[in-house]
């Protein structure tokens, strides 16, 4: 979903909310350059899957208080910190609430490892629309980005290019995961061989906004995952749809259809020609899901 509504005059433009996103990735991105990262104490969120550390939670007050002295009228719903509503009302604004979604670091486990493949990402959206998004690798240099214009690595367009046919594409994906392994073990262990035979390779990075990043690049043909989060998914979203590709979701374990950044599941290509294997496995997913509502 990713229709057009109506801008009061108060609300900032696309452009200008990519520059306050950018400029509070920026300040969390310099935070962590300036880390040492040997020994870094580790917690566990949900399992030994799921891990936090202190930096997560310092990047996260980073990014908020930019985000509140910038546009304190924005809600701002952060992986650590949860939903925070606006400071403040817009002035005079009457329409579609202005939403900053925070991931402070993107792969946190590649972060606590000393691996550099994690990343800053700041989605925005009005009302359900996504308007603007930026993902900031701050190990590795790069900074993609867009608002309502290309979209861009390091101010350099990004040149959109078709999905390859699957004998000869490269899919970063960790689908179909340890929760479908959990939930449903047989289609896990099916699903698994089928995407790895059915395409050229298959790599897991560990970041979900890197890897729909990478795929806005072109550097790899398809992402996809089927238990997934707003603050995850939505910059690398609307980068990706800016670079000219196409994104699917799915309802997922709830059942209720949102707009695409609010769904769990999703395949992403880098242009508008699909994966078919990946679309047929989710599509099975989401009627075993469907089946035990």
């Amino acid at each position: 979903m990713n229709t057009t509504a109506p801008r009061s005059p108060s609300v900032p433009s696309p452009t200008q909310l990519l520059e306050i996103a950018t400029t509070a990735a920026s300040a969390a991105a310099e935070y962590i350059r300036g880390l040492d990262r040997d020994g870094l104490a580790r917690e566990y969120k949900t399992s030994s899957h799921d891990i936090v550390t202190e930096h997560d939670r310092a990047s996260e007050e980073i990014i908020v208080s930019e985000l509140r002295r910038l546009l304190p009228s924005a809600r701002i719903v952060g992986e650590e910190g949860g939903e925070r509503p606006a400071q403040e009302p817009a002035p005079g604004a009457e329409g579609p609430q202005v939403s900053f979604y925070v991931d402070p670091i993107d792969g946190t486990s590649n972060f606590a490892a000393g691996l550099p493949l994690f990343c800053v990402s700041i989605g925005v959206s009005i009302g359900d629309d996504l308007v603007a998004g930026v993902i900031d690798a701050p190990v590795l240099g790069q900074v993609f980005a867009a608002a309502d214009g290309e979209a861009t690595l390091n101010g350099r367009p990004l040149t959109p290019r078709s999905t390859r046919p699957a004998a000869d594409a490269l899919v970063l994906s960790g689908f179909p995961g340890q929760r479908v392994g959990n939930e449903f073990p047989e289609f896990a262990a099916r699903a698994q061989r089928a995407l790895e035979n059915g395409v050229s390779s298959v790599r897991h990075l560990g970041t979900a906004a890197l890897e729909l990043a990478y795929v806005a690049a072109g550097w790899a043909d398809a992402t996809s995952l089927a238990t997934i989060n707003s603050w995850d998914v939505t910059a690398g979203f609307h980068i990706l749809r800016r670079a000219g590709g196409s994104i699917r979701t799915w309802p997922g374990t709830g059942g209720i259809e949102q707009a695409d950044h609010l769904q769990p599941a999703y395949v992403a290509c880098t242009g508008q020609e699909r994966l078919t294997v990946l679309d047929e496995l989710h599509e099975e997913l989401q009627e075993l899901r469907n089946a035990a509502l």
